[in-house]
């Protein structure tokens, strides 16, 4: 159950970091991440369908009208793989990533994650590479669902 007393600030505090965190990275002059709230939309790692650059850190933040879901479906999957997706991965949560708690999972591989559809209408993907390997990525799609759709 989420307390619905804290959302707003809690929301307003993580959309202050992903504003900060959604820069330019001077150390390879990627820009990615950053806070979506259309209705639907996509997202891919930097350069796809080429290799998605090292060292790269991604926070997307999916706001989507209040009372609504957020559907996530992959289209392509690619990184590095790792037993525990140590080097190069994708972390989906269920609401903002400064919560552990919402964490759904954290992906690497070429295996797509499954289908995902958020429980309240915000849900945030971080994208981590390391400094060796690289894969072609990634393309998710998102789009606004009802919690009927959760039924």
């Amino acid at each position: 159950q989420i307390n619905s007393s804290i959302l707003p600030s809690k929301l307003a505090h993580a959309t202050a970091d992903y504003v900060q965190h959604s820069h330019l990275d001077k150390r390879v002059g990627v820009k990615c991440g950053g806070i979506l709230s259309a209705p639907s939309g996509n997202i891919s790692s930097p350069n796809f369908p080429g290799l998605y650059p090292y060292n790269i850190d991604c926070s997307w933040l999916i706001v989507v009208a209040e009372g609504s879901s957020v559907l996530l479906t992959f289209h392509h999957f690619e990184l590095e793989y790792h037993t525990s997706c140590a080097y190069d991965y994708i972390k989906i949560y269920n609401g903002i990533s400064e919560d552990e708690g919402n964490l759904l999972g954290t992906f690497c591989g070429d295996i797509s994650p499954p289908q995902f559809t958020s429980s309240w209408n915000v849900m945030s993907i971080i994208f981590h590479s390391d400094r060796h390997v690289a894969h072609r990525g990634f393309s998710v799609g998102y789009r606004k669902g009802n919690w009927l759709d959760l039924m």
